[in-house]
């Protein structure tokens, strides 16, 4: 943090501005800036600044698909990615999968040793609107990925699997949403904070379709010799995803109420699900009976988190 003099000059008081600042927002003398007074603090910004395309380059290495999304988060409109050898069409695989979980990115120019990938990407996306995207696709997730357990259904569990992919998709979409308008100059502080909570409770979001994922997967590894177990546990998924529904619409309208009401709800029911996993571990049911219940508790764990942001 930088310390600057106040200087009175007639009626008035001056404070100099850093020239680093002025430098980034292509400011000089005559420039109008916003000035702002909210709870002791004041804040200056830049009414109108430059539009810059944002371009990262990537020398190619180990981490080079890594590296791709890095740059997408930060909010790169292009990415140019260099290579020390010729393509190969292994690498090149690689990068489309990675690409189609990157929305409106698309190769725009290939050599032989260089891609250009640019974003395409609508400035008027709702951040809230995406969320409940999520909330919609993680929702529906556990309760098919229970139901593919219970009936040994491999089409049902790939289609959970399948959903995984699109609820990255949105997930890195959002981050990228947030982190280019936490950029933005002239944010009050509860939009910030705002957004800093979509980006947790997103993230929530994002683990509970990785849970949900594991459980379908458990179901084309093994056969299910508990049904009665796997009902009970039914049940109590389709609760869960009812009160996941609750959860996320109080937490984007901020109803401290709501989530608080929640989160006792979601409280009662993690102990009804521990108590469901010690009795299988009691009872000596097969391995798969614990460790999908114990997924099941995790995802209410994350809902709780997501009720708590509201509710402090």
């Amino acid at each position: 943090m930088e310390h600057r003099k106040i200087v009175k000059i007639g009626g008035s008081y001056y404070v100099s501005l850093p020239k680093k600042w002025v430098d980034i927002h292509n400011l000089k003398d005559s420039s109008i800036v916003a000035v702002e007074a909210r709870r002791g603090v004041l804040e200056i910004y830049p009414i109108s600044m430059k539009t810059r395309t944002e371009t990262a380059e990537i020398v190619a290495d180990d981490f080079l698909l890594q590296r791709l999304v890095t740059a997408y988060l930060d909010g790169a409109e292009i990415v140019d990615i260099h290579f020390k050898d010729d393509l190969n069409p292994e690498l090149i695989d690689k990068l489309e999968k990675t690409l189609r979980l990157l929305v409106g990115a698309e190769i725009v120019e290939e050599s032989r040793n260089r891609i250009v990938i640019q974003c395409f990407l609508r400035e008027d996306y709702d951040i809230s609107s995406l969320i409940y995207r999520v909330d919609r696709i993680t929702g529906s997730m556990y309760v098919d990925a229970i139901k593919a357990v219970l009936k040994e259904d491999e089409e049902l569990a790939q289609s959970v699997i399948s959903r995984d992919d699109k609820v990255d998709k949105l997930f890195f979409l959002i981050v990228r949403l947030i982190r280019s308008s936490l950029k933005k100059a002239g944010l009050k502080s509860g939009e910030i904070l705002k957004l800093l909570d979509y980006r947790l409770a997103v993230r929530n979001l994002e683990r509970i379709g990785d849970y949900s994922e594991a459980i379908a997967k458990f179901s084309l590894r093994v056969s299910t010799p508990t049904p009665e177990f796997f009902k009970q546990l039914s049940a109590s998924t389709r609760r869960i995803a009812e009160l996941q529904h609750g959860v996320v619409k109080s937490f984007i309208n901020r109803n401290i109420y709501e989530s608080s009401k929640y989160e006792k709800i979601l409280g009662n029911l993690y102990d009804e699900l521990n108590n469901l996993r010690n009795n299988a571990l009691k009872k000596r049911l097969p391995p798969i009976t614990y460790l999908t219940v114990d997924r099941v508790i995790r995802i209410v764990e994350e809902l709780e988190d997501i009720a708590g942001l509201t509710s402090g």
